[in-house]
């Protein structure tokens, strides 16, 4: 199927940025991280300025953020990879009939490489009276949640993988390796905005939790910068988990795919 921009899209108003900065990553060819991170990091700080001022919908709220961070990691692998990156809406699993994926390739036959994205975080507004931190929702307060139902889809899937293609693939005793090694490749990536050092400490945390379900774990987190005037990245401290790092390797294994 070919895949569509949830984020240009969409009609509400608070999305208008967002569509732009895509635009924007296609025009430059954008290839890796870096070039796009400043470009993100200033419209996810003017979309969070319209949260913080009511001025977004549910929707927005609920998902903005995520198909936006889906949307720019499809243009910067895209760009990396030379390669068409497709949504797959009936992706059978063992236990489950059907997933979607909305980034996945190739568009016909086994699925063969896919990535799951979470996008966490979100700051006190007005649709939300009960937050009592001045900080909003914490990044890493989501995380437990969704990890559990990306690690499960990629279980799932393949699970269903081996058992299709009939040869005694299926899992071992040691979970873990066996999942690294059994296609389709399923690659995590993560965009948490932290509130403060305990949050980020914690979204490390999660994200050593999910290194063990999938092939690899991307996590760029970002926050207020010193004077409150914009957002920053944070350092992780593990640089095995660093978005751009991870995103390197990913984008040369799609480009490397017949």
């Amino acid at each position: 199927m070919t895949r569509r921009s949830k984020t240009a899209a969409a009609k509400s108003p608070a999305r208008v940025p967002l569509a732009a900065c895509l635009e924007r990553a296609k025009q430059s060819g954008a290839s890796t991280w870096p070039q796009v991170e400043e470009d993100f990091l200033a419209t996810m700080f003017g979309f969070d300025q319209l949260v913080a001022r009511g001025e977004t919908s549910q929707g927005d709220r609920q998902n903005g953020k995520g198909d936006f961070f889906n949307d720019l990691l499809v243009v910067v692998l895209e760009a990396a990879s030379g390669k068409k990156i497709h949504s797959r809406p009936d992706i059978k699993g063992l236990s489950f009939p059907k997933h979607k994926l909305d980034i996945a390739y190739p568009d016909k036959g086994p699925v063969r490489w896919t990535i799951e994205t979470k996008a966490t975080g979100i700051p006190k507004h007005p649709g939300n009276t009960a937050q009592e931190h001045p900080g909003g929702r914490a990044g890493s307060a989501d995380l437990d949640k969704r990890i559990k139902e990306a690690a499960l889809k990629n279980i799932d899937i393949k699970g269903e993988t081996a058992r299709a293609v009939g040869k005694g693939g299926g899992a071992t005793s040691d979970l873990s390796s066996w999942l690294k090694q059994a296609p389709p490749q399923c690659h995590l990536f993560l965009s948490v905005r932290v509130r403060d050092e305990a949050d980020l400490a914690k979204t490390l945390r999660f994200a050593g939790i999910a290194s063990v379900w999938f092939d690899s774990v991307g996590l760029f987190a970002y926050g207020l910068n010193g004077a409150s005037e914009g957002y920053e990245a944070k350092e992780l401290r593990a640089p095995q988990w660093e978005l751009d790092r991870v995103l390197a390797p990913v984008a040369t294994s799609l480009r490397l795919m017949a």
